[in-house]
């Protein structure tokens, strides 16, 4: 089977043209685990170079309004719509879903943050809290921001946030002891040299993400790039989402 799915792959890509394209997808970050192992895949299976870039949603509009050369685009559907309507994308497709966790640093003392009143005193009790700017579009620091307030804290969290260009940049800041606490997707705290997970959110504050995948509208029709689609949702990606801790949707 799985031969059969790799050789419908190749013939999907091949069937243009002889000449091997390059191929661009543009991605939030929370699925980049799993995501940067896919142009070797698709690279071996049709011959296509395929580059991945990361950024933040704000970011990666931009980029996709201002025409930048981009076949597939990964982000929370919340984002990727008003990409969709304005003709830009073709209708997106869920692709995995992720959970956010607490990080601290690696080899110190993990707060506990099992349930919500836990969760609560972390923050609390940390020196610092660093997060990803909410301005900038974030889907995890726009829910921070609510459920600050929602749990009654905002005001006693302000003076000790320290905000980043993105969430990559705050698990760094842990790693160095910049600051004590951050909150990020669970799949990019596991990929940062330094910081440990002290926990998932719990259940009653957790947020779900999904992240679909579209085609940019000037790609719909290219044979190679619907073939990448094709791979995106194969059970070999299937399996490598699993295994980098994103959920199907």
């Amino acid at each position: 089977m799985k031969h059969a799915i790799i050789a419908g792959f190749a013939a999907i890509a091949f069937s243009a043209a002889a000449q091997a394209d390059d191929l661009a997808i543009l991605s939030a970050a929370a699925v980049r685990p799993a995501l940067i192992e896919v142009p070797p895949l698709y690279a071996k299976a049709s011959g296509h170079r395929v580059t991945v870039s990361f950024g933040n949603a704000t970011a990666i509009q931009n980029k996709v309004a201002a025409g930048d050369p981009v076949d597939v685009v990964i982000l929370p559907p919340a984002q990727l719509d008003p990409l969709v309507r304005q003709g830009l994308l073709a209708t997106g497709r869920p692709f995995g879903v992720v959970r956010l966790g607490v990080a601290a640093r690696a080899g110190g003392t993990q707060p506990a943050v099992a349930t919500p009143d836990e969760f609560k005193r972390a923050l609390l009790a940390a020196s610092s809290f660093g997060m990803p700017d909410p301005a900038d579009g974030s889907t995890s620091s726009t829910y921070l921001v609510k459920l600050m307030f929602e749990l009654g804290i905002a005001d006693a969290m302000r003076p000790k946030i320290k905000l980043f260009p993105d969430g990559t940049k705050a698990l760094e800041a842990v790693a160095r002891g910049e600051i004590a606490l951050t909150v990020a997707p669970i799949t990019s705290i596991h990929v940062v040299t330094g910081v440990q997970l002290a926990g998932p959110l719990p259940e009653a504050l957790q947020l779900k993400t999904v992240y679909a995948a579209a085609l940019t509208a000037k790609s719909a029709g290219a044979e190679a790039a619907k073939g990448l689609m094709t791979m995106l949702f194969s059970p070999e990606v299937a399996a490598l989402l699993k295994q980098k801790g994103i959920d199907q949707p």
